[in-house]
């Protein structure tokens, strides 16, 4: 399989993923389908606004199988792991953040729009969301706000 056809394997199974959370409070944050035919690996990653519990997990992963064998868009055998974004994976979607209003993150971004090569990181406290854009403040003490279009990842700093 091409990696074009790939990515319309992976978007297929997003749509299926999509029609398994209809009518729950969770979203997909992102969706990934590696290997090859006859031994793929699908990996689904669900969130909530209030935290995905392992309850809500399972009855996702119970429907996107149902919905992947009816079908059928992933020939031979594969394995279907559905389950929460880790506790250090990258935040991918503005959904992701205010849940994480108060704990470090670590952030990198594009600080000029004018200058795509410069990149800045930044690790402080998240102290606000917005639409479009987060709020951190920095070890002065100073808020600075970072637009999601000019993030290039953002992490949750563990405290261990």
């Amino acid at each position: 399989m091409q990696p074009a056809d790939t990515d319309t394997l992976t978007e297929r199974v997003r749509a299926l993923a999509d029609e398994a959370i209809a009518g729950t409070d969770l979203y997909v944050v992102d969706v990934a389908v590696r290997g090859r035919e006859g031994s793929r690996v699908v990996e689904v990653f669900v969130d909530a606004d209030a935290g995905a519990g392992l309850g809500a997990i399972t009855d996702v992963a119970n429907r996107l199988s149902f919905l992947l064998d009816t079908e059928d868009p992933i020939k031979g055998h594969y394995t279907l792991n559905v389950s929460s974004p880790g506790a250090d994976s990258p935040l991918a979607l503005p959904r992701q953040y205010p849940k994480h209003v108060g704990r470090t993150l670590r952030v990198s971004y594009q600080a000029d729009a004018e200058d795509p090569g410069e990149e800045v990181t930044l690790t402080g406290p998240l102290v606000g969301t917005g639409p479009d854009s987060i709020t951190v403040q920095t070890r002065e003490g100073h808020d600075v706000e970072i637009p999601y279009a000019a993030i290039r990842e953002a992490r949750v700093v563990l405290p261990w």
